[in-house]
């Protein structure tokens, strides 16, 4: 019998039979809010002379064909995007046409070391080395990357993006976050620890407050890690990917949650894989719809190396959808339909504007 499968929208988009697969990952966490009375961005991740070496997100790339792993020096014509918009660079690997209201750089490319299936690779990576969330930008945002990989000859391209959210600080007056907020496991018997923070509208983080861990795809809690600020994921716990939901509350009974975050782990070692493909009227459609618009979403699971490969021990598939204050949409929401082991799903844009024009969608097979 087949273990459940967990993936949601943001991380995965790959149309059937593309063998190349990138993806981006997080090293720390890319949520932050700022806070309108403060003029602060909450978590801050510019250099001060009060904080000179604060914690910076990093972005890295994890490019695959099937399950052979592509080092930094096979990628070419490797561009990094914000917002769609390629980012330029200086001889200091700064970027030049995105800056802060102080002029300075918003970005910083470079390398970095990746343990990816039991080998190390240089992988190429961006650290946002300023805050993005300000008074005049309190909204969604996504870091790309594009490049090509030569198969057989000829430069088979790939595109990846991750979200950046961002939003005004809640009436609650908290953030949550989960680091890493994505994360890989590539060798077996390997354990990834999430962290959990809790970030008051100061950007200090409380003395005290308390937590509950969930699978976000089953909604079953860790009960043995309640009140903890850490959760251990082993790899025998992960079937492809899981979704792991945290909820933070200012009190120990449990009533007040206040914030949640989530985090992603994905098993590269597993041979099965949760595809979920994203189709609209146009054919590069990025995630955006328009009034009147609908999204088709598309769920199977298949081996890593072969999308058509379809697994048919799996035979539902549910979806949890959430908001873009990471509340869970309960009552209406769109159904899922069952065909040829495949799963499909019609979004339309009333949908998600009636839930403040963000979602997330979690998907389960089993």
């Amino acid at each position: 019998m087949p273990n459940a499968i967990s993936n949601h929208f943001c991380i995965t988009a790959i149309q059937e039979g593309v063998t190349i697969q990138g993806s981006l990952r997080i090293s720390g966490t890319l949520s932050q809010n700022f806070n309108a009375n403060t003029g602060k961005a909450i978590p801050n991740w510019k250099a001060t002379q009060e904080d000179p070496n604060p914690a910076q997100p990093v972005v890295y790339l994890v490019a695959r064909r099937g399950v052979t792993y592509i080092a930094n020096n096979a990628i070419n014509n490797g561009q990094w995007l914000y917002n769609d918009v390629v980012i330029q660079f200086d001889a200091n690997n700064k970027s030049t046409n995105f800056l802060d209201a102080d002029n300075a750089p918003l970005f910083q490319k470079g390398t970095t070391t990746a343990s990816l299936g039991g080998n190390t690779y240089s992988v190429p990576c961006l650290t946002v080395i300023s805050n993005l969330a300000s008074a005049t930008n309190i909204d969604l945002d996504t870091i790309g990357f594009k490049g090509s990989i030569e198969v057989a000859g000829k430069q088979m391209a790939f595109q990846c993006q991750v979200d950046v959210k961002i939003a005004q600080m809640t009436s609650q007056g908290f953030l949550g976050l989960i680091s890493p907020e994505s994360a890989i496991i590539s060798e077996k018997n390997q354990t990834v620890t999430l962290t959990a923070s809790l970030y008051a509208e100061d950007g200090s983080t409380p003395a005290t407050y308390y937590t509950k861990w969930y699978n976000a795809g089953t909604g079953d809690e860790y009960v043995s890690a309640r009140n903890a600020r850490t959760l251990a994921i082993n790899e025998v716990d992960v079937t492809d990917n899981l979704m792991v939901r945290c909820d933070f509350f200012t009190d120990s009974s449990f009533n007040n949650r206040v914030a949640t975050a989530f985090s992603s782990i994905d098993d590269t070692q597993d041979p099965e894989y949760l595809y979920i493909s994203l189709n609209a009227a146009d054919a590069d459609f990025s995630g955006q719809l328009a009034p009147g618009e609908s999204c088709t979403v598309t769920m199977w699971v298949a081996t890593m190396e072969d999308s058509t490969a379809i697994n048919t021990g799996y035979t539902s598939f549910a979806v949890h959808f959430y908001d873009g204050q990471q509340n869970e949409i309960t009552g209406s929401v769109p159904s899922v339909s069952v065909s040829n082991n495949k799963g499909t799903m019609t979004i339309p844009y009333s949908f998600i504007a009636e839930h403040g024009y963000k979602i997330e969608g979690i998907v389960t097979a089993s």
